[in-house]
């Protein structure tokens, strides 16, 4: 263990004291359940130390978090990454519920949902496919199809308006929306870019030149491009330097997959699950542009990789949204 490290990050941060303390701890008590040090476990021992965490009933967020800092501070980038298969579910369908609550009512909502459930966190990720599954066969016996993408499609992963303000007085700067399109895109790569040279993750994800140039060579990746009033989007892969790596259709697939629901699914090659569920995906690719242009919008998937292709495609309708042209 190295727990001056993460001692120094509370520090240097001026976390409180007694919160710093607890993360020692807690550091050391992970470190008691497995035998090796945990500076030097692999993923496997970490699915271990969550299996106890759930069995303990200590798979909190506060947890995570520690955890997650302290895999940063000794430069574990795969464990960090590692994690945020666990936590990259959160709260993704309460919040789906939530959407479905406002369009339907509470009581009618209950009714449509009967006794399903949202994933617990540390639920191992390969058995997350099966709550899509059952929460797909719930919405669509139950809406039609315009209300079950509506319902998927939002804000799921509580991404928070304030996160955008900057990008809005962007925008308002700009001489007009294709403009601000590309000078977001070159911020974003500038942003990569940096995180390279300061060796640092970027999200969950380990960048690289040839993920900067992956970035660089299309508009529509982190930014987008309008073409005859639609606005185009490009998801970035989950994993990009792998996504560019991989030598077979399955681990492309697997790494340009960024939901934790399907992902797992993907890689044991099922093919049950409904890939409207990408609406999901689609609301948070929309999101950032909702709030740029102070306006709802409807979103489109054009191509997924639950429907078969390797890459995620959105496609925003401009024709009747009043931006700068």
């Amino acid at each position: 263990m190295n727990l001056f490290l993460i001692k120094d990050l509370y520090l240097r941060n001026h976390l409180p004291e007694e919160d710093m303390q607890a993360a020692i701890d807690f550091i050391m008590e992970l470190n008691q359940q497995i035998e090796l040090d945990i500076d030097v476990i692999d993923t496997q021992d970490l699915d271990h130390l969550i299996r106890y965490l759930v069995k303990e009933e200590k798979n909190t967020i506060p947890s995570f978090i520690i955890m997650m800092r302290y895999f940063r501070v000794i430069d574990r980038k795969d464990l960090f990454i590692h994690l945020t298969k666990y936590t990259g579910m959160l709260d993704v369908m309460e919040n789906i519920i939530k959407r479905l609550e406002r369009k339907k009512g509470s009581e009618m909502a209950k009714t449509i949902l009967g006794n399903f459930e949202p994933p617990y966190l540390g639920v191992p990720p390969t058995r997350l496919p099966d709550y899509v599954n059952q929460l797909m066969t719930i919405l669509e016996a139950n809406l039609n199809e315009e209300d079950t993408e509506d319902v998927l499609a939002g804000n799921n992963h509580g991404l928070s308006e304030e996160s955008m303000i900057e990008e809005k007085i962007e925008y308002e700067k700009s001489a007009n929306f294709e403009t601000y399109l590309k000078e977001r895109h070159d911020r974003k790569v500038k942003e990569l870019t940096e995180h390279y040279e300061q060796n640092k993750v970027w999200y969950e994800q380990i960048i690289t030149p040839e993920v900067i140039d992956f970035v660089s060579s299309n508009q529509e990746v982190l930014s987008a491009v309008i073409k005859e009033d639609k606005l185009c989007i490009t998801k970035i892969p989950y994993d990009t330097l792998a996504y560019l790596n991989a030598t077979n259709n399955t681990d492309k697939k697997y790494y340009g997959c960024h939901c934790p629901f399907a992902r797992e699914a993907i890689k044991e090659g099922r093919t049950d699950i409904n890939p409207r569920f990408c609406y999901c995906s689609a609301g948070f690719a929309k999101f950032p542009f909702e709030q740029i242009l102070d306006q709802k919008l409807k979103i489109k998937v054009l191509d997924s990789i639950l429907m078969g292709s390797d890459i995620c495609r959105f496609e925003i309708d401009l024709t009747n949204v009043d931006y700068k042209k």
